[in-house]
C-alpha cells in the first residue's frame, strides 16, 4: 500500500515528503532502479559498433558495412527523436518509455535474426533503422521519468549515479559484444538487445501522469537559454568524440600501434568515472562561473593533446574526461528547470539530438581533415559556448538592474 501511495505522488509532493524522511528505503530504491535503467539504456548503442561489424562480416564479408548500419541507425535516431517524442504528450512517461523500449528490442532482435538466417543485408539495415527511430525519444522519456521517481533535492546525485552507470556500460558492453561475437554475431546482437530491454523491466510504474495542458509547440519552448545549453551539449559532445574517434590517429601520431589508442580512450573513460563519483558525493548544482571553469579545463585539455607530447596528451584526456560528466549533468538539470513538465521529454530528446550531432560533426571532420584540425575546431566551439554563457549572465544582470531601478 505504501508503494502505491508513494508512486501516486507528484514530483513536488515527493520533494516535500523526501525532506522529512531519511534518504533511504522506498525512494532510494526507486532512485537506484532509475540510475541502473539509465546506465543499461545505452547498452545497444555501446555494443553496436562491434556487434554490427561482426554481423556485416557474416552477411556481406566486409566488416566496414557495419559502420553503414550504425550510421543509418544514428541518422534514424536524429530524424525520429522529436516526432516520436511528441506522440507521448499527455502520456505516462514511464509507460510510453516502456513501449518505445519494446519496439527497440524487437527491432534489434530482428537484426539478430537477419544475421543468423543469412537474410539480405537490406533487411538488417531496415531493422537497425527501426531501432534507431525510437531511441532518441526513449532517452527523453527515460530522463523525464526521474522527475517522478527521484526526490528533487537528490536529483543531482541521481543524475550523477546514472552517468556513472552509463560510463560503466559503455566501458563493458563493447568487450562483452566482442567476446560473444567470437561465438556468434547474432547472439552478440541479441544479448545487447536484451540488456537494453532491462530498463523497461526494472523501472517502477507510478500512477502519476504527465497531464496534457495544451502544450505549446517545441519551438516556443526553445528559448534562447534552452538553445544555449543545447549548443553547449553539442560542443561538449564534439570535444569528447574528437578524442574517442581520433584515438587511433593519436596513437599512430606517436608511432604506436593502432590498438594503443585504447590508452587515450581508457584515460578519458576513467576520468569520467571519477567525475561522476565526485558529482554524486557533492550532490549540488554548479554556478555558471563553475561551469565556465570546467569549459576552460576542457579547452586546456584539448590544447595539451595538440602539443604532440604523449604525457601531455594523457593529461589532456584526463582534464577533458573529469569535467564532461559534470557539464552533462548541469545541462540536464538546467533544461529540466527551464521548460514546463509536459515539454521536458521533448527537450531531453532535443538534447540527445544535440549530442549526436556533435559526435557526427567530429567524426566527419576527422574523416575530411585530421585529428589536430578537429580538436582545434572543438576548442573554438567551446570558446563560443563560453562567451555565450558570460553574455547571458551579463544580459540577465543588466535586465535585473533595469527592473530594480
Amino acid at each position: 500500500m505504501l508503494q502505491i501511495l508513494w508512486q501516486g505522488l507528484s514530483a513536488d509532493d515527493t520533494a516535500r515528503i523526501g525532506g522529512k524522511m531519511n534518504w533511504g528505503g522506498l525512494q532510494n530504491n526507486q532512485t537506484i532502479r532509475w540510475a541502473v535503467a539509465y546506465g543499461l539504456f545505452g547498452a545497444p548503442r555501446a555494443g553496436a559498433s562491434i556487434a554490427f561489424a561482426l554481423a556485416a562480416l557474416s552477411i556481406t564479408g566486409d566488416p566496414a558495412d557495419g559502420a553503414t548500419a550504425l550510421a543509418t541507425m544514428t541518422t534514424a535516431q536524429l530524424v525520429g527523436a522529436l516526432p516520436i517524442a511528441r506522440l507521448g504528450r499527455g502520456a505516462n512517461s514511464i509507460s510510453f518509455f516502456k513501449t518505445l523500449i519494446f519496439i527497440r528490442t524487437t527491432a534489434l532482435l530482428a537484426c539478430a535474426a537477419a544475421c543468423g538466417t543469412g537474410a539480405p543485408y537490406a533487411v538488417f539495415i531496415a531493422a537497425a533503422v527501426a531501432a534507431g527511430l525510437v531511441q532518441g525519444a526513449a532517452f527523453g522519456y527515460l530522463r523525464d521519468s526521474a522527475n517522478y521517481l527521484v526526490v528533487q533535492s537528490q536529483m543531482t546525485r541521481a543524475v550523477a549515479s546514472a552517468a556513472f552507470a552509463s560510463e560503466l556500460t559503455f566501458l563493458a558492453t563493447p568487450i562483452l559484444a566482442a567476446s560473444l561475437g567470437s561465438v556468434s554475431a547474432s547472439f552478440s546482437i541479441a544479448t545487447i538487445a536484451i540488456l537494453g530491454a532491462v530498463p523497461a523491466m526494472i523501472l517502477p510504474s507510478p500512477r502519476c501522469n504527465v497531464e496534457s495542458r495544451g502544450a505549446a509547440p517545441l519551438t516556443k519552448s526553445l528559448t534562447p537559454e534552452v538553445l544555449l545549453w543545447l549548443g553547449c551539449a553539442c560542443a561538449s559532445s564534439a570535444a569528447i568524440s574528437g578524442i574517442e574517434v581520433g584515438a587511433v590517429s593519436l596513437a599512430m601520431g606517436f608511432n604506436l600501434q593502432a590498438e594503443y589508442g585504447a590508452i587515450f580512450t581508457g584515460t578519458l573513460c576513467a576520468a569520467s568515472l571519477v567525475g561522476s563519483i565526485g558529482n554524486g558525493l557533492l550532490n549540488k548544482a554548479y554556478s555558471n562561473q563553475q561551469v565556465a571553469a570546467m569549459f576552460l579545463s576542457i579547452i586546456i585539455g584539448l590544447a595539451l593533446i595538440r602539443q604532440n607530447s604523449f604525457g601531455l596528451s594523457i593529461l589532456g584526456c584526463a582534464l577533458v574526461g573529469i569535467c564532461v560528466p559534470s557539464l552533462g549533468i548541469h545541462y540536464s538539470l538546467q533544461l529540466n528547470r527551464l521548460v514546463t513538465p509536459e515539454m521536458r521529454a521533448e527537450v531531453f530528446s532535443a538534447m540527445k539530438i544535440s549530442t549526436s550531432f556533435g559526435t557526427i560533426l567530429a567524426s566527419a571532420m576527422l574523416g575530411w581533415t585530421s585529428v589536430t584540425v578537429t580538436l582545434t575546431a572543438s576548442i573554438w566551439m567551446l570558446a563560443c559556448a563560453l562567451v555565450a554563457i558570460f553574455s547571458k549572465d551579463f544580459i540577465m544582470g543588466r535586465r535585473s538592474e533595469r527592473i530594480d531601478f
